[in-house]
This record gives structure tokens, sequence and C-alpha cells, in this order.
């Protein structure tokens, strides 16, 4: 199953959206890590949030028809 079909636009752009939250709360330092009883809760590290936001982005925009493909023609000229 490709990725294109496991989300759908809102799903993609909500997820982007809450990879790009993930970044700003660790990057202030509000999120590194949490223990509450015996759970405890890791940060993940920017470089894995970095590369989901780049995941989502090209996700979001594949979805939304923005991609342009690049097509290649070849022509061999003739002379008759």
């Amino acid at each position: 199953m490709a990725a294109t079909d496991a989300y759908t636009i809102n799903e993609a752009r909500e997820m982007l959206a809450l990879w790009k939250e993930c970044e700003r709360a660790l990057a202030s330092g509000t999120a590194k890590e949490y223990k509450i009883g015996t759970r405890e809760f890791t940060a993940i590290d920017l470089p894995d949030i970095a590369a989901r936001i780049n995941y989502f982005g090209n996700l979001v925009e594949a979805l939304s028809g923005k991609v342009r493909t690049k097509r290649v023609v070849r022509v061999v000229p003739r002379d008759l």
C-alpha cells in the first residue's frame, strides 16, 4: 500500500502540524523526558522529527497535486 493511499490530504496535513508542534516543543526545551510513576517518556531526537516533517510535507504535496513530474522526451532529428 502506498503512502498516498494510507492517508487522506486532511490526515497528512494534521500529522504535519503535529510533527511541527513536536519540533517546537523539543526545540524550546519543554519536552525532553517525563516520568509519571513507573511510566517514562523520552522525546524523539530532532533529526528524526525533521525526517518525519519532510515525509509528511512531501506527502501533502503529492496528495494535493502540486508535485510536477519531469517528462523526458527523446527526439532524433532526421533529414528526409
